[in-house]
Protein backbone atom coordinates (compact mmCIF):
# COMPACT_ATOMS: atom_id res chain seq x y z
CA UNK A 1 0.00 0.00 0.00
CA UNK A 2 1.64 3.43 -0.94
CA UNK A 3 0.76 7.07 0.16
CA UNK A 4 -0.95 8.18 -2.86
CA UNK A 5 -3.10 5.41 -2.46
CA UNK A 6 -4.65 6.73 0.60
CA UNK A 7 -4.42 9.62 -0.18
CA UNK A 8 -6.53 9.06 -3.12
CA UNK A 9 -8.78 7.38 -0.76
CA UNK A 10 -9.23 10.33 1.90
CA UNK A 11 -9.95 13.20 -1.60
CA UNK A 12 -13.00 11.09 -1.98
CA UNK A 13 -14.04 10.30 1.03
CA UNK A 14 -14.16 14.52 1.62
CA UNK A 15 -15.37 15.28 -1.54
CA UNK A 16 -18.83 12.90 -1.69
CA UNK A 17 -19.05 13.09 2.28
CA UNK A 18 -19.35 8.95 1.94
CA UNK A 19 -17.56 5.41 2.39
CA UNK A 20 -17.10 3.14 -0.43
CA UNK A 21 -17.62 -0.56 -0.80
CA UNK A 22 -13.36 -0.46 -0.59
CA UNK A 23 -13.39 2.58 2.18
CA UNK A 24 -13.99 2.86 5.23
CA UNK A 25 -13.45 5.68 8.09
CA UNK A 26 -12.75 5.12 11.86
CA UNK A 27 -12.81 7.98 14.35
CA UNK A 28 -9.90 7.06 16.86
CA UNK A 29 -9.16 9.95 18.70
CA UNK A 30 -9.52 9.13 22.07
CA UNK A 31 -8.59 4.85 21.80
CA UNK A 32 -9.35 1.79 19.89
CA UNK A 33 -12.79 1.59 18.31
CA UNK A 34 -15.16 -0.28 20.11
CA UNK A 35 -16.42 -2.01 16.73
CA UNK A 36 -14.37 -2.40 14.02
CA UNK A 37 -13.71 -6.46 13.45
CA UNK A 38 -17.32 -5.67 11.33
CA UNK A 39 -15.39 -4.38 8.73
CA UNK A 40 -12.38 -6.52 8.70
CA UNK A 41 -14.65 -9.22 8.49
CA UNK A 42 -16.65 -7.93 5.16
CA UNK A 43 -13.36 -6.74 3.62
CA UNK A 44 -11.97 -10.19 3.89
CA UNK A 45 -14.73 -11.82 2.34
CA UNK A 46 -16.15 -9.18 -0.08
CA UNK A 47 -13.52 -7.36 -2.32
CA UNK A 48 -10.57 -6.11 0.25
CA UNK A 49 -10.40 -2.52 0.94
CA UNK A 50 -8.95 0.50 3.11
CA UNK A 51 -9.24 1.52 6.45
CA UNK A 52 -8.42 5.24 7.64
CA UNK A 53 -8.34 5.41 11.43
CA UNK A 54 -8.19 8.84 12.78
CA UNK A 55 -11.47 10.62 10.12
CA UNK A 56 -14.49 10.80 11.59
CA UNK A 57 -17.27 10.34 9.21
CA UNK A 58 -19.75 11.92 11.55
CA UNK A 59 -17.81 15.20 11.36
CA UNK A 60 -18.20 15.60 7.66
CA UNK A 61 -14.77 13.30 7.45
CA UNK A 62 -12.74 15.50 9.27
CA UNK A 63 -9.30 14.27 9.95
CA UNK A 64 -8.61 13.92 13.70
CA UNK A 65 -5.89 12.00 14.18
CA UNK A 66 -5.41 9.00 15.93
CA UNK A 67 -4.63 8.83 19.84
CA UNK A 68 -1.62 6.95 19.69
CA UNK A 69 -0.24 4.51 16.49
CA UNK A 70 1.90 2.52 18.57
CA UNK A 71 -1.19 1.19 20.34
CA UNK A 72 -3.22 1.26 18.12
CA UNK A 73 -1.51 -0.50 15.78
CA UNK A 74 -0.82 -3.24 18.44
CA UNK A 75 -4.89 -3.61 18.92
CA UNK A 76 -5.49 -4.42 15.24
CA UNK A 77 -2.79 -7.06 14.84
CA UNK A 78 -4.07 -8.51 18.13
CA UNK A 79 -7.41 -8.61 17.07
CA UNK A 80 -6.54 -9.96 13.07
CA UNK A 81 -4.32 -12.59 14.62
CA UNK A 82 -6.15 -14.09 17.86
CA UNK A 83 -10.01 -12.42 17.13
CA UNK A 84 -10.16 -13.06 13.64
CA UNK A 85 -11.09 -16.58 11.90
CA UNK A 86 -9.08 -17.46 9.77
CA UNK A 87 -6.51 -15.11 10.96
CA UNK A 88 -5.75 -12.22 8.71
CA UNK A 89 -2.84 -10.28 7.47
CA UNK A 90 -3.30 -6.96 6.69
CA UNK A 91 -0.90 -3.87 5.78
CA UNK A 92 -0.23 -1.08 7.79
CA UNK A 93 0.76 2.25 7.03
CA UNK A 94 0.80 5.38 9.61
CA UNK A 95 1.06 8.61 7.88
CA UNK A 96 0.71 12.09 8.01
CA UNK A 97 -2.54 14.09 6.93
CA UNK A 98 -3.36 17.89 7.65
CA UNK A 99 -0.75 17.84 10.66
CA UNK A 100 -2.11 14.70 11.78
CA UNK A 101 -1.21 11.20 12.50
CA UNK A 102 -3.60 8.58 10.69
CA UNK A 103 -3.88 4.97 10.33
CA UNK A 104 -4.53 2.92 7.30
CA UNK A 105 -4.83 -0.54 7.45
CA UNK A 106 -5.57 -2.65 3.69
CA UNK A 107 -7.32 -5.60 3.93
CA UNK A 108 -7.02 -7.93 1.15
CA UNK A 109 -10.01 -10.16 0.07
CA UNK A 110 -9.49 -13.86 1.14
CA UNK A 111 -8.83 -16.99 -1.87
CA UNK A 112 -12.25 -18.26 -1.66
CA UNK A 113 -11.90 -21.39 0.38
CA UNK A 114 -11.26 -19.63 3.66
CA UNK A 115 -14.11 -17.71 3.44
CA UNK A 116 -16.40 -16.55 5.92
CA UNK A 117 -13.71 -14.84 7.82
CA UNK A 118 -15.77 -13.77 11.55
CA UNK A 119 -14.91 -11.96 14.35
CA UNK A 120 -14.29 -15.57 16.87
CA UNK A 121 -15.92 -14.04 20.25
CA UNK A 122 -19.75 -13.87 18.21
CA UNK A 123 -19.22 -17.04 16.64
CA UNK A 124 -19.87 -17.49 13.00
CA UNK A 125 -23.48 -16.71 13.07
CA UNK A 126 -23.22 -13.35 14.43
CA UNK A 127 -19.26 -12.77 13.74
CA UNK A 128 -19.60 -13.04 9.98
CA UNK A 129 -20.27 -9.87 7.66
CA UNK A 130 -20.41 -8.71 4.01
CA UNK A 131 -20.05 -5.38 2.45
CA UNK A 132 -23.41 -3.80 1.04
CA UNK A 133 -22.36 -0.10 -0.38
CA UNK A 134 -20.63 1.66 2.43
CA UNK A 135 -22.41 -0.44 5.24
CA UNK A 136 -21.42 -4.03 7.06
CA UNK A 137 -24.11 -6.14 7.25
CA UNK A 138 -23.90 -9.80 8.78
CA UNK A 139 -24.15 -12.57 6.54
CA UNK A 140 -27.10 -13.96 5.92
CA UNK A 141 -27.91 -18.26 6.51
CA UNK A 142 -27.79 -18.65 2.60
CA UNK A 143 -24.78 -16.36 2.43
CA UNK A 144 -22.39 -18.58 5.23
CA UNK A 145 -23.69 -21.74 3.47
CA UNK A 146 -23.38 -20.85 0.30
CA UNK A 147 -19.38 -20.27 1.47
CA UNK A 148 -19.41 -23.80 3.42
CA UNK A 149 -20.64 -25.72 0.76
CA UNK A 150 -18.10 -24.69 -1.79
CA UNK A 151 -15.52 -25.34 0.53
CA UNK A 152 -16.99 -28.76 1.46
CA UNK A 153 -17.55 -29.38 -2.14
CA UNK A 154 -21.03 -29.97 -1.49
CA UNK A 155 -22.68 -30.40 -5.11
CA UNK A 156 -26.45 -30.21 -4.37
CA UNK A 157 -27.48 -31.75 -7.62
CA UNK A 158 -26.41 -35.19 -6.85
CA UNK A 159 -28.54 -34.91 -3.06
CA UNK A 160 -31.32 -37.72 -3.53
CA UNK A 161 -34.81 -37.21 -3.91
CA UNK A 162 -36.05 -39.42 -1.36
CA UNK A 163 -40.03 -39.78 -1.95
CA UNK A 164 -39.15 -40.64 -5.76
CA UNK A 165 -38.41 -43.90 -7.04
CA UNK A 166 -36.55 -45.24 -10.93
CA UNK A 167 -40.51 -45.42 -11.65
CA UNK A 168 -40.59 -41.89 -11.41
CA UNK A 169 -38.28 -40.63 -13.92
CA UNK A 170 -38.98 -41.33 -18.21
CA UNK A 171 -37.85 -44.59 -19.06
CA UNK A 172 -37.71 -44.23 -22.74
CA UNK A 173 -35.69 -40.94 -22.37
CA UNK A 174 -32.92 -42.54 -19.45
CA UNK A 175 -32.59 -45.84 -22.35
CA UNK A 176 -31.98 -43.34 -24.91
CA UNK A 177 -29.70 -40.97 -23.45
CA UNK A 178 -27.43 -44.24 -21.83
CA UNK A 179 -27.30 -45.52 -25.03
CA UNK A 180 -26.04 -42.51 -26.81
CA UNK A 181 -23.10 -41.38 -23.74
CA UNK A 182 -22.15 -45.51 -24.44
CA UNK A 183 -21.57 -45.03 -28.36
CA UNK A 184 -19.16 -42.26 -27.20
CA UNK A 185 -17.45 -44.09 -24.22
CA UNK A 186 -16.45 -47.66 -24.73
CA UNK A 187 -15.17 -48.22 -20.99
CA UNK A 188 -18.27 -46.57 -19.75
CA UNK A 189 -20.39 -49.35 -21.88
CA UNK A 190 -18.69 -52.33 -20.06
CA UNK A 191 -21.19 -51.37 -17.38
CA UNK A 192 -24.81 -52.70 -16.43
CA UNK A 193 -27.87 -50.23 -17.04
CA UNK A 194 -27.67 -49.34 -13.21
CA UNK A 195 -24.27 -48.89 -12.65
CA UNK A 196 -24.22 -46.49 -16.00
CA UNK A 197 -27.15 -44.65 -13.93
CA UNK A 198 -25.05 -43.87 -10.93
CA UNK A 199 -21.44 -42.94 -12.35
CA UNK A 200 -23.87 -40.80 -14.78
CA UNK A 201 -25.54 -38.79 -11.14
CA UNK A 202 -28.62 -39.86 -12.30
CA UNK A 203 -28.89 -42.27 -9.79
CA UNK A 204 -27.29 -42.81 -6.28
CA UNK A 205 -27.36 -45.00 -2.74
CA UNK A 206 -28.61 -43.45 0.24
CA UNK A 207 -29.21 -45.98 3.52
CA UNK A 208 -29.12 -48.59 1.59
CA UNK A 209 -31.67 -47.66 -0.87
CA UNK A 210 -31.19 -46.24 -4.37
CA UNK A 211 -33.05 -42.93 -5.53
CA UNK A 212 -33.25 -40.74 -8.44
CA UNK A 213 -31.12 -37.64 -7.60
CA UNK A 214 -31.82 -34.45 -8.08
CA UNK A 215 -29.95 -33.74 -11.32
CA UNK A 216 -32.03 -36.96 -12.64
CA UNK A 217 -34.85 -35.90 -11.32
CA UNK A 218 -35.19 -32.57 -13.65
CA UNK A 219 -33.95 -33.62 -16.18
CA UNK A 220 -35.67 -37.21 -16.75
CA UNK A 221 -38.49 -37.12 -14.53
CA UNK A 222 -41.97 -37.61 -15.27
CA UNK A 223 -43.59 -34.94 -13.14
CA UNK A 224 -40.08 -33.20 -11.29
CA UNK A 225 -42.70 -30.61 -9.08
CA UNK A 226 -44.50 -33.58 -7.20
CA UNK A 227 -41.26 -33.88 -5.79
CA UNK A 228 -40.14 -29.91 -6.10
CA UNK A 229 -43.06 -28.06 -6.32
CA UNK A 230 -41.36 -24.54 -6.62
CA UNK A 231 -39.08 -25.41 -9.12
CA UNK A 232 -40.65 -23.88 -11.37
CA UNK A 233 -40.64 -20.67 -13.82
CA UNK A 234 -43.17 -17.68 -13.26
CA UNK A 235 -43.47 -16.11 -16.51
CA UNK A 236 -45.85 -12.65 -16.52
CA UNK A 237 -46.87 -9.70 -18.84
CA UNK A 238 -46.69 -6.49 -17.17
CA UNK A 239 -48.73 -4.07 -18.42
CA UNK A 240 -46.40 -1.26 -17.68
CA UNK A 241 -42.81 -0.29 -16.36
CA UNK A 242 -43.06 -2.07 -12.86
CA UNK A 243 -44.70 -4.80 -10.96
CA UNK A 244 -47.82 -3.44 -9.89
CA UNK A 245 -48.27 -1.53 -12.90
CA UNK A 246 -51.97 -2.58 -14.32
CA UNK A 247 -53.82 -2.08 -18.01
CA UNK A 248 -56.74 -0.14 -18.82
CA UNK A 249 -58.91 -2.51 -17.97
CA UNK A 250 -57.28 -2.66 -14.00
CA UNK A 251 -55.55 -6.00 -14.88
CA UNK A 252 -52.32 -6.90 -12.81
CA UNK A 253 -50.90 -9.32 -16.09
CA UNK A 254 -51.40 -9.60 -20.12
CA UNK A 255 -50.61 -13.15 -19.60
CA UNK A 256 -49.82 -15.03 -16.62
CA UNK A 257 -48.60 -19.10 -16.40
CA UNK A 258 -46.55 -21.35 -14.53
CA UNK A 259 -44.32 -23.07 -16.34
CA UNK A 260 -43.30 -26.75 -14.99
CA UNK A 261 -41.77 -29.98 -16.06
CA UNK A 262 -37.96 -30.82 -16.48
CA UNK A 263 -35.87 -28.53 -17.29
CA UNK A 264 -35.59 -28.97 -21.23
CA UNK A 265 -39.60 -28.95 -20.68
CA UNK A 266 -39.64 -25.09 -19.31
CA UNK A 267 -36.90 -24.15 -21.18
CA UNK A 268 -38.93 -25.17 -24.55
CA UNK A 269 -42.58 -23.65 -22.91
CA UNK A 270 -41.10 -20.28 -21.32
CA UNK A 271 -39.61 -19.62 -24.92
CA UNK A 272 -43.29 -20.08 -26.19
CA UNK A 273 -44.62 -17.97 -23.65
CA UNK A 274 -42.06 -15.24 -24.51
CA UNK A 275 -42.99 -15.48 -28.10
CA UNK A 276 -46.27 -15.67 -27.53
CA UNK A 277 -46.57 -12.20 -25.98
CA UNK A 278 -43.27 -10.41 -28.16
CA UNK A 279 -44.32 -7.94 -30.86
CA UNK A 280 -43.56 -8.69 -34.46
CA UNK A 281 -42.20 -6.48 -37.48
CA UNK A 282 -41.93 -7.65 -41.14
CA UNK A 283 -37.92 -6.71 -42.48
CA UNK A 284 -36.51 -7.05 -45.77
CA UNK A 285 -33.46 -9.53 -45.22
CA UNK A 286 -30.16 -8.71 -47.67
CA UNK A 287 -31.58 -10.64 -50.25
CA UNK A 288 -34.67 -8.90 -50.87
CA UNK A 289 -36.98 -11.34 -48.80
CA UNK A 290 -39.25 -10.29 -46.07
CA UNK A 291 -38.88 -11.75 -42.76
CA UNK A 292 -40.72 -11.57 -39.64
CA UNK A 293 -38.29 -10.40 -36.88
CA UNK A 294 -38.91 -10.79 -32.85
CA UNK A 295 -39.12 -7.59 -30.57
CA UNK A 296 -36.07 -9.49 -29.09
CA UNK A 297 -33.78 -11.91 -30.17
CA UNK A 298 -34.63 -15.26 -29.35
CA UNK A 299 -31.30 -16.65 -29.21
CA UNK A 300 -30.17 -13.91 -26.32
CA UNK A 301 -33.52 -15.06 -24.36
CA UNK A 302 -33.11 -19.07 -24.82
CA UNK A 303 -29.62 -18.70 -23.57
CA UNK A 304 -30.25 -16.49 -20.49
CA UNK A 305 -33.17 -18.54 -19.74
CA UNK A 306 -31.02 -21.97 -19.88
CA UNK A 307 -28.67 -20.57 -17.75
CA UNK A 308 -31.15 -19.44 -15.03
CA UNK A 309 -32.62 -22.96 -15.20
CA UNK A 310 -28.91 -24.53 -15.20
CA UNK A 311 -26.97 -22.58 -13.05
CA UNK A 312 -29.88 -21.60 -10.18
CA UNK A 313 -29.13 -22.84 -6.94
CA UNK A 314 -30.65 -26.39 -6.12
CA UNK A 315 -29.78 -26.64 -2.45
CA UNK A 316 -32.24 -26.73 0.73
CA UNK A 317 -32.08 -23.21 1.04
CA UNK A 318 -33.38 -22.06 -2.15
CA UNK A 319 -35.92 -24.73 -2.98
CA UNK A 320 -38.56 -22.95 -2.40
CA UNK A 321 -37.66 -19.73 -4.74
CA UNK A 322 -38.95 -20.18 -8.60
CA UNK A 323 -37.47 -18.75 -11.14
CA UNK A 324 -39.40 -15.46 -12.61
CA UNK A 325 -39.92 -14.47 -16.12
CA UNK A 326 -41.55 -10.93 -16.29
CA UNK A 327 -42.38 -8.79 -19.72
CA UNK A 328 -42.27 -5.17 -19.03
CA UNK A 329 -43.08 -2.13 -21.97
CA UNK A 330 -39.07 -1.79 -21.72
CA UNK A 331 -37.29 -4.97 -20.63
CA UNK A 332 -37.65 -8.38 -19.99
CA UNK A 333 -36.07 -9.48 -16.52
CA UNK A 334 -34.99 -12.63 -15.82
CA UNK A 335 -34.35 -13.93 -12.01
CA UNK A 336 -32.98 -17.17 -11.02
CA UNK A 337 -32.33 -18.00 -6.97
CA UNK A 338 -28.63 -17.83 -6.20
CA UNK A 339 -25.59 -15.88 -6.45
CA UNK A 340 -22.39 -16.15 -8.07
CA UNK A 341 -20.97 -19.38 -7.39
CA UNK A 342 -17.94 -19.73 -5.88
CA UNK A 343 -14.91 -17.70 -7.63
CA UNK A 344 -17.27 -16.72 -10.20
CA UNK A 345 -17.04 -12.43 -10.42
CA UNK A 346 -19.74 -10.15 -12.52
CA UNK A 347 -16.73 -9.06 -14.47
CA UNK A 348 -15.31 -12.16 -15.70
CA UNK A 349 -19.42 -13.32 -17.18
CA UNK A 350 -18.55 -13.49 -21.03
CA UNK A 351 -14.72 -13.87 -20.96
CA UNK A 352 -12.38 -16.52 -21.37
CA UNK A 353 -11.84 -16.85 -17.59
CA UNK A 354 -12.78 -20.55 -16.64
CA UNK A 355 -15.96 -20.29 -14.77
CA UNK A 356 -16.96 -22.80 -11.72
CA UNK A 357 -19.84 -24.85 -12.23
CA UNK A 358 -22.22 -25.03 -9.03
CA UNK A 359 -24.31 -28.04 -10.68
CA UNK A 360 -21.64 -30.00 -12.53
CA UNK A 361 -23.45 -33.32 -13.10
CA UNK A 362 -26.92 -31.40 -14.73
CA UNK A 363 -24.64 -29.62 -16.93
CA UNK A 364 -22.36 -32.64 -17.76
CA UNK A 365 -25.93 -34.73 -18.72
CA UNK A 366 -27.60 -32.00 -20.73
CA UNK A 367 -24.50 -31.31 -22.73
CA UNK A 368 -24.02 -34.81 -23.31
CA UNK A 369 -27.61 -34.91 -24.86
CA UNK A 370 -26.94 -31.91 -26.85
CA UNK A 371 -30.49 -30.19 -26.16
CA UNK A 372 -30.06 -27.55 -23.99
CA UNK A 373 -25.93 -26.72 -23.87
CA UNK A 374 -24.46 -27.16 -27.47
CA UNK A 375 -20.59 -25.01 -26.43
CA UNK A 376 -19.61 -24.48 -22.82
CA UNK A 377 -19.35 -20.85 -21.91
CA UNK A 378 -20.70 -19.25 -24.84
CA UNK A 379 -24.16 -18.50 -23.56
CA UNK A 380 -22.94 -14.61 -22.53
CA UNK A 381 -21.21 -13.86 -25.72
CA UNK A 382 -24.08 -14.85 -27.27
CA UNK A 383 -26.40 -12.96 -25.86
CA UNK A 384 -24.22 -9.53 -26.23
CA UNK A 385 -24.17 -10.36 -30.51
CA UNK A 386 -27.48 -11.31 -30.48
CA UNK A 387 -28.32 -7.88 -28.91
CA UNK A 388 -25.92 -5.93 -30.44
CA UNK A 389 -27.45 -7.69 -34.20
CA UNK A 390 -30.84 -6.52 -33.41
CA UNK A 391 -29.33 -2.78 -32.49
CA UNK A 392 -30.27 -3.70 -28.47
CA UNK A 393 -28.54 -2.64 -25.63
CA UNK A 394 -26.19 -5.13 -23.93
CA UNK A 395 -27.63 -6.75 -21.62
CA UNK A 396 -27.25 -6.54 -18.00
CA UNK A 397 -26.20 -8.68 -14.92
CA UNK A 398 -26.70 -7.85 -11.83
CA UNK A 399 -25.49 -10.20 -8.72
CA UNK A 400 -27.69 -9.45 -5.43
CA UNK A 401 -27.18 -11.50 -1.95
CA UNK A 402 -29.10 -14.17 -2.77
CA UNK A 403 -30.29 -14.04 -6.77
CA UNK A 404 -29.25 -13.22 -10.10
CA UNK A 405 -30.82 -11.39 -12.54
CA UNK A 406 -30.54 -10.75 -16.50
CA UNK A 407 -32.32 -7.49 -17.92
CA UNK A 408 -33.03 -7.14 -22.08
CA UNK A 409 -33.83 -3.77 -22.78
CA UNK A 410 -36.29 -2.46 -25.58
CA UNK A 411 -34.25 0.46 -27.33
CA UNK A 412 -37.44 2.26 -28.23
CA UNK A 413 -38.15 3.10 -24.63
CA UNK A 414 -37.15 6.80 -23.95
CA UNK A 415 -38.64 7.67 -27.87
CA UNK A 416 -41.83 6.19 -26.20
CA UNK A 417 -41.68 7.89 -23.08
CA UNK A 418 -41.38 11.33 -24.58
CA UNK A 419 -44.30 10.48 -27.06
CA UNK A 420 -46.57 9.90 -24.45
CA UNK A 421 -45.36 12.56 -22.40
CA UNK A 422 -43.93 10.69 -19.24
CA UNK A 423 -40.03 12.02 -20.55
CA UNK A 424 -39.63 15.59 -21.29
CA UNK A 425 -37.46 15.86 -24.86
CA UNK A 426 -36.10 18.80 -23.19
CA UNK A 427 -34.17 16.52 -20.34
CA UNK A 428 -33.71 13.72 -23.00
CA UNK A 429 -31.71 16.11 -25.54
CA UNK A 430 -30.33 17.84 -22.63
CA UNK A 431 -28.40 14.57 -21.44
CA UNK A 432 -27.40 13.52 -25.24
CA UNK A 433 -25.82 16.71 -25.84
CA UNK A 434 -24.17 17.00 -22.99
CA UNK A 435 -22.28 13.82 -22.09
CA UNK A 436 -22.16 12.47 -26.12
CA UNK A 437 -24.84 9.79 -25.08
CA UNK A 438 -22.37 8.45 -21.75
CA UNK A 439 -25.70 8.64 -19.94
CA UNK A 440 -28.07 5.56 -19.62
CA UNK A 441 -31.58 5.25 -20.47
CA UNK A 442 -32.42 5.03 -16.42
CA UNK A 443 -30.07 7.98 -15.71
CA UNK A 444 -32.54 9.71 -19.13
CA UNK A 445 -35.46 9.03 -16.62
CA UNK A 446 -33.98 9.97 -13.25
CA UNK A 447 -33.48 13.12 -14.64
CA UNK A 448 -37.12 13.41 -15.31
CA UNK A 449 -38.07 12.01 -12.41
CA UNK A 450 -36.15 14.36 -10.35
CA UNK A 451 -37.55 17.60 -11.36
CA UNK A 452 -39.21 16.69 -7.67
CA UNK A 453 -36.48 15.74 -4.85
CA UNK A 454 -36.43 12.49 -4.38
CA UNK A 455 -34.34 10.31 -2.46
CA UNK A 456 -32.48 6.70 -3.27
CA UNK A 457 -35.14 4.49 -2.34
CA UNK A 458 -37.68 6.39 -4.30
CA UNK A 459 -35.34 6.33 -7.13
CA UNK A 460 -34.37 2.61 -6.70
CA UNK A 461 -38.55 1.47 -6.49
CA UNK A 462 -39.01 3.57 -9.87
CA UNK A 463 -36.69 1.55 -11.64
CA UNK A 464 -37.72 -1.47 -10.30
CA UNK A 465 -33.93 -2.23 -8.89
CA UNK A 466 -33.16 -4.29 -5.69
CA UNK A 467 -29.76 -2.66 -5.10
CA UNK A 468 -29.76 0.48 -3.64
CA UNK A 469 -25.68 0.49 -3.80
CA UNK A 470 -25.97 -0.16 -7.61
CA UNK A 471 -28.41 2.85 -7.77
CA UNK A 472 -26.48 5.38 -5.76
CA UNK A 473 -22.63 4.16 -7.71
CA UNK A 474 -23.99 3.58 -11.50
CA UNK A 475 -26.91 6.31 -11.63
CA UNK A 476 -26.97 9.31 -9.22
CA UNK A 477 -23.29 9.84 -8.53
CA UNK A 478 -22.53 9.74 -12.28
CA UNK A 479 -24.86 12.60 -12.50
CA UNK A 480 -23.72 14.74 -9.94
CA UNK A 481 -20.18 14.48 -11.40
CA UNK A 482 -21.46 15.63 -14.57
CA UNK A 483 -23.43 18.13 -13.05
CA UNK A 484 -27.30 16.34 -14.17
CA UNK A 485 -28.15 16.07 -10.50
CA UNK A 486 -27.44 17.75 -7.18
CA UNK A 487 -28.06 16.80 -3.51
CA UNK A 488 -30.82 18.87 -1.45
CA UNK A 489 -28.86 19.06 1.63
CA UNK A 490 -25.19 20.34 0.73
CA UNK A 491 -24.03 20.43 4.19
CA UNK A 492 -24.77 16.63 4.99
CA UNK A 493 -24.44 15.01 1.37
CA UNK A 494 -24.45 11.53 3.37
CA UNK A 495 -27.59 12.27 5.62
CA UNK A 496 -30.29 9.66 5.41
CA UNK A 497 -32.66 11.72 4.56
CA UNK A 498 -30.87 12.82 1.50
CA UNK A 499 -32.82 13.26 -1.48
CA UNK A 500 -31.95 14.55 -5.43
CA UNK A 501 -32.67 17.19 -7.59
CA UNK A 502 -32.27 17.57 -11.55
CA UNK A 503 -30.36 20.77 -12.24
CA UNK A 504 -31.76 23.26 -15.27
CA UNK A 505 -29.57 23.80 -17.87
CA UNK A 506 -28.76 27.50 -19.00
CA UNK A 507 -29.91 27.73 -22.66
Amino acid sequence: MEKIEVIEAIKYLKKYKTETNKIEAKAAAYGFPKKCYDTFSSFSNKYGGIIIFGINEEKDFNVEGVYDLNDLQKHITSMCSDSMEPAIRVDILPMEYEGKNILAVKVDELVQNKKPCYYRPKGLKNGSYTRVGERDELMTDYEIYALQSYNDHIFEDTRPTKRATIEDLNEDELKSYINKVKKDKPNFAKNNYEKCLKICGIMDKSNDRIYPTLAGTMIFGQYPQAFYPQLFIACAVIPGLELGDTGINGERFIDNKRIEGTIEEMLEETMGFLQRNMKMSVIVNSEGKRVDRTEYPMKALREAIANALIHRDYSTQTENAYISVYMYNDRIEILNPGALYGTNKLEKLGTATIMESRNPTIVKILEEKGSVIENRHSGIPTMKREMKKYGLPTPEFYEERDSFKVIFRNKELVSKLEASGQVSGQVSGQVGGQVGGQVSRQQKLILDYCMMPKSTNEIKEYLGIKSRNYVREKIIKPLIENNFLDYTNKNHINASNQKYITLKKEK
